[in-house]
């Protein structure tokens, strides 16, 4: 694969994941912020590589997102995460279940936290209903 198209799978992928860019926002504006050319690296590798990989499906890669960053406590990342794995066809009820299930690998802390993160993501996307 050349540069052109590895650049335009990257591309691709993240569309996917994360919807259209929105300018100086997001993760790849702050590593670009630091270093443009190093940005470029990182994203080509983790979405033109990583994340186009077809061993898992994009909905099972994000949900192990979910749950490795819930365990890390990186609400940031989890909040985008959350987004992507609802992008790719996850359930809200399954990124619950990650997140319910890192009560056992990072404690009730995290998965309260977790479930803020995500229940703030739901609300911003106008699919939040209180469940009893």
């Amino acid at each position: 694969m050349d540069e052109k198209e590895l650049s335009n799978l990257a591309r691709d992928t993240a569309a996917r994941l994360f919807g259209p860019p929105k300018k100086g926002e997001g993760v790849y504006a702050v590593w670009r912020d630091f270093d443009p050319e190093l940005a470029k690296h990182i994203s080509r590798f983790f979405v033109g590589r990583l994340y186009s990989r077809d061993v898992l499906s994009q909905k099972e890669r994000e949900l192990c997102a979910v749950g490795a960053l819930t365990v890390q406590k990186f609400w940031d990342e989890l909040h985008v995460h959350c987004h992507a794995a609802l992008n790719v066809g996850a359930s809200a009820q399954e990124v619950a279940e990650v997140i319910f299930q890192m009560a056992t690998y990072g404690g009730v802390p995290c998965t309260v936290e977790g479930l803020k993160t995500l229940k703030k993501v739901l609300q911003e996307r106008g699919q939040w209903q209180n469940q009893p």
